[in-house]
């Protein structure tokens, strides 16, 4: 049996609720060269059964189950080191894919010149019910020659939906993959964003899936995104804040990069402003609660008495 051109890499833990439909929009493909393989982090929902029904339906399924939950880290990386595809994609089971995905990127990757990494189509944010929210979502293009210049666009990043688009394995294997804290995804596109170029797809081909149950709005805090990730680092005693913990990786990753001295460097002034901007817009941050509430009391005190202010100002905090 030939090895399928493209691999399809599903991690998924309690997923009943969207596998069925997500695993159904990548059956649909108008593209037919591919395997589709599910790594199961020990479910305890309807999971399995569902993916055992898929997989008896439909012969390019491959589906594996771990003895136990390792961690959406290991699970992720799994599905890959799995694969065996020239052409690599990561696929939730909550998002779903129009029919043209995997052709339209095929078939850019398989003309694109050896420098480009990945191709990926635009996005939409859909609802629990697949009403869309917002199109399209990132756009990173990275055709800028100098590295540097493709970090700082990768730097953009808001939803990282682009980390569903298709890679060449070869350049996957130089990287990381996605290590063992939040944000990992992110640092591993800054890697592919120095080693070379990612190409956009002008249409909207991928529909990224917002609801309660997702791991990002599931786990709000340092301590449970990173059990998340890693069940055995979340009961560690000293965990640091995501974002301290996201700009030290990026600082290791450029620095243990091929480039030359002078790109590094260039690479390694951007991270400060990253890491300004991404603590400034995160409202758990207790700078950031600090601050609103600093404005609260500010604006009771233009329509009132100092003692009326501080009044309304606790009861409106408490």
């Amino acid at each position: 049996m030939s090895t399928p051109k493209v691999s399809i890499g599903m991690p998924v833990y309690n997923g009943a609720n969207y596998l069925r439909s997500s695993v159904q929009s990548i059956l649909a493909q108008d593209y037919q060269d591919f395997e589709l393989i599910i790594s199961d982090n020990a479910s305890t929902d309807e999971t399995e059964s569902i993916c055992r029904e898929l997989a008896e339906s439909d012969g390019r399924i491959r589906y594996f189950r771990n003895d136990r939950n390792l961690g959406a880290s290991r699970n992720y990386n799994n599905v890959f080191r799995l694969a065996g595809g020239q052409f690599f994609k990561w696929a939730a089971h909550d998002d779903e894919c129009y029919p043209a995905l995997i052709r339209r990127c095929v078939d850019v990757l398989e003309q694109a010149p050896d420098r480009v990494t990945m191709v990926y189509p635009l996005a939409e944010l859909i609802d629990e019910e697949g009403k869309t929210l917002r199109s399209p979502l990132d756009h990173i293009e990275l055709r800028d020659p100098r590295p540097h210049r493709r970090l700082k666009q990768m730097l953009t990043l808001c939803f990282c939906d682009p980390v569903f688009g298709l890679f060449k394995t070869e350049y996957l294997k130089k990287t990381q993959l996605i290590a063992p804290f939040f944000g990992a995804d992110n640092v591993m596109m800054a890697q592919l964003a120095m080693m070379g170029e990612a190409w956009e797809l002008d249409e909207v081909l991928f529909r990224l899936r917002v609801h309660s149950r997702r791991s990002m709005t599931a786990n709000r805090t340092a301590r449970e995104r990173t059990a998340w990730f890693d069940p055995a680092a979340g009961r560690k005693l000293l965990i640091l804040p995501c974002w301290e913990t996201l700009v030290w990786e990026l600082f290791k990753v450029v620095c243990r990069s091929s480039l030359s001295p002078a790109e590094k460097l260039r690479c390694c002034l951007l991270i400060p402003g990253y890491y300004r901007a991404l603590v400034r817009a995160d409202p758990s941050r207790i700078e950031n609660r600090m601050k609103h509430r600093l404005k609260v009391l500010l604006g009771l005190a233009e329509n009132g008495s100092r003692a009326n202010a501080w009044a309304r100002f606790l009861r409106r905090v408490q």
